[in-house]
């Protein structure tokens, strides 16, 4: 019996031939290997090589007699689909949404818990166009596995980019992506928090920040696309993912600290993403002229007074209790820090104080705060420095994934 069931698509570059040792070492490694494959690509391996070395008829019509429903039967097969080699018109087609061909069909029905690789192959230019490298940032941020090209002699003489990974490196690519994708099946339990707590004056006016928990659900979503458990510790008014989850919300501080170290105490998470912003400060008195009032107020106080003064006291940092709390002693810890402040060296102090709690922590500034409150600019840091840069929420999810699990592993 197989251990993996590998759907293999290949476009029309000259790198083809290569599929052929690729394929022939995903046998000999006990996997089942299925190939789809353009029109171009034919042009430059065959048929023939293809079924001996597969077993198996090359799929390569959507109308095919007795094949018309193989953009659907392959996606199920398949634990794993990989396009190489990828050229430059495969990659920014199916980055568009466009299926005029089996091959890219196939991408718009894939199963998007299942892993998706992509070797690109192509000339230098066409691999640093900004509409590829767009498609690839774009292909990236869906989840897909867009792997790295090597600089060497292209087919066209050129030196450069674009040189599509030998299939040794492929085949590593394949089996990592498959092991995780194991691991992921065994529902791997994820905590993450999002929103800003709200901190109540009286009955109508509290006190509160700029979290929107956009930035949490684009990190949750991703977890609940690829079939985690999910537990959604979440402000009343932040934005929600979609697809099955659980979640609880919280108001105020002592609301997210009750719910978490419920949540820790009583159930075995293996990984934490704090994203939630947590009040540094709660009411605790009001003075309204010359009356005093324990706060908060559940009534709403009057607005004819000139002054109120607002008393405040200085919470306990959540962040440090989080593993004292939960019941995996082994638990995996992400924190996040929002700034307002350009200067690095400032910066980087404020993330070195989180670093006696967390394994990683996320960096980002107001400054690079977009449209509709969407947070940009993510910087991952370890205790050793900064480790990665993501642009958007989604590959910063896809990239805590595979530290996080490279950390279990």
């Amino acid at each position: 019996m197989s251990k993996y069931k590998i759907l293999l698509k290949i476009t029309g570059s000259i790198a083809a031939y290569k599929s052929a040792y690729l394929i022939s070492k995903l046998v000999q490694n006990n996997c089942e290997v299925k190939v789809a494959a353009t029109d171009s690509a034919l042009k430059f391996i065959g048929k023939a090589t293809l079924e001996g070395l597969t077993s198996y008829p090359v799929y390569t019509d959507s109308f095919e007699e007795g094949q018309m429903m193989s953009h659907i039967s392959l996606v199920k097969w398949a634990d794993l689909t990989l396009i190489a080699p990828a050229t430059a018109n495969t990659i920014n087609k199916i980055a568009a949404g466009i299926s005029d061909n089996l091959v890219s069909s196939l991408f718009l029905a894939h199963d998007r818990k299942k892993p998706y690789l992509i070797a690109p192959a192509m000339n230098t230019a066409m691999y640093e166009h900004p509409a590829t490298q767009e498609s690839i940032k774009k292909l990236k941020g869906w989840g897909i596995d867009v792997l790295p090209t090597v600089d060497g002699y292209l087919a066209c003489g050129d030196y450069g980019k674009g040189k599509m990974l030998e299939p040794d490196a492929i085949f590593n690519y394949v089996m990592t992506a498959l092991n995780k994708s194991a691991d992921v099946n065994k529902k791997i339990n994820v905590l993450i928090t999002a929103g800003g707590t709200k901190e109540n004056i009286d009955g109508v006016r509290y006190l509160s920040n700029l979290s929107t928990g956009r930035t949490g659900s684009a990190i949750a979503q991703h977890f609940i696309d690829r079939n985690y458990n999910v537990m959604y510790l979440h402000a009343v008014d932040a934005k929600l993912p979609e697809g099955s989850f659980i979640s609880k919300p919280f108001n105020s501080f002592d609301d997210f600290h009750f719910s978490l170290k419920e949540l820790l105490s009583s159930q075995n998470y293996d990984l934490v993403i704090h994203n939630a912003a947590v009040s540094d400060y709660s009411v605790t008195s009001l003075q309204v002229g010359d009356k005093a009032f324990d706060a908060p107020l559940t009534r709403k106080l009057s607005s004819d007074e000139n002054e109120l003064t607002v008393k405040l006291k200085h919470n306990f940092k959540i962040l440090d209790k989080i593993k004292n709390y939960s019941i995996n002693k082994n638990i995996s810890l992400v924190s996040f820090k929002f700034t307002n402040e350009r200067d690095e060296l400032k910066r980087r102090k404020q993330v070195n104080k989180l670093f006696a709690s967390s394994d990683y922590v996320v960096l980002n500034d107001l400054g690079d705060r977009g449209e509709i409150n969407t947070q940009r600019n993510f910087l991952i840091f370890s205790a050793s420095g900064i480790i990665s840069q993501q642009e958007n929420a989604g590959n910063l999810a896809a990239e805590l994934e595979r530290l996080l699990l490279n950390k279990n592993r």
